[in-house]
């Protein structure tokens, strides 16, 4: 049974949808490579008490709907929700104080495995990158370290400044953070085909 559940969550992995996240990418070396890894493995031990306790409070929040969603679907959507409407609060608050974030926000397609979006330099083939996500709504923060797959001049791209067709594989990423971002790929995927449906209707 372990195995069956092992293989659906690989298979989840690779769930991909188009979304609009907000991302900070960085090139890293092997040095930089090895003790990124160490940090993400401890995530707790390098942040402050607060970022702890939210940190701790979303994984919890994540299980309990997770748990509640087996029951009743309508309860756990309704929480989700909820959870949505406190994090966009929170991040308008966040926006007053820094006008530039809307700078950072990139159309990706993305998946548990990986992420693929328009960027503004080339990299070579196998390049370690740092990489840190903010989903929306829930404002969920990922951070990762990422392989270059393909990084290709596109000559249609929609604007000079951002014309590398840039796919990443995550090499390296926390269990926590893979779950919460699985999840996120899902619900959205799920979201979809319930407004698709609708609209059919």
């Amino acid at each position: 049974m372990a195995a069956d559940n092992s293989l659906h969550s690989d298979r989840r992995e690779f769930f991909r949808i188009n979304d609009t996240v907000f991302v900070e990418y960085e090139l890293i070396n092997d040095e930089q490579v090895e003790a990124l890894a160490e940090h993400i493995d401890n995530p707790l031990q390098a942040n402050s008490p607060e970022k702890n306790q939210l940190y701790s409070l979303q994984t919890a929040f994540a299980h309990l709907t997770d748990q509640i969603n087996q029951y009743d679907r309508n309860i756990a959507r309704a929480l989700r929700l909820l959870d949505d409407k406190i994090n966009i609060i929170g991040h308008i608050l966040h926006n007053d104080k820094d006008s530039s974030d809307e700078q950072q926000s990139v159309h990706a397609n993305l998946s548990g495995g990986g992420i693929a979006f328009l960027a503004s330099e080339d990299f070579e083939q196998k390049s370690a990158l740092e990489v840190n996500l903010e989903l929306r709504p829930s404002c969920t923060q990922i951070r990762t370290i990422a392989h270059v797959v393909s990084c290709e001049k596109l000559a249609d791209a929609p604007s000079e400044d951002n014309s590398y067709l840039l796919r990443l594989a995550f090499t390296h990423m926390n269990e926590i953070d893979r779950n919460l971002l699985v999840k996120h790929v899902l619900n959205r995927q799920a979201e979809d085909i319930r407004k698709s449906t609708q609209s059919d209707n």
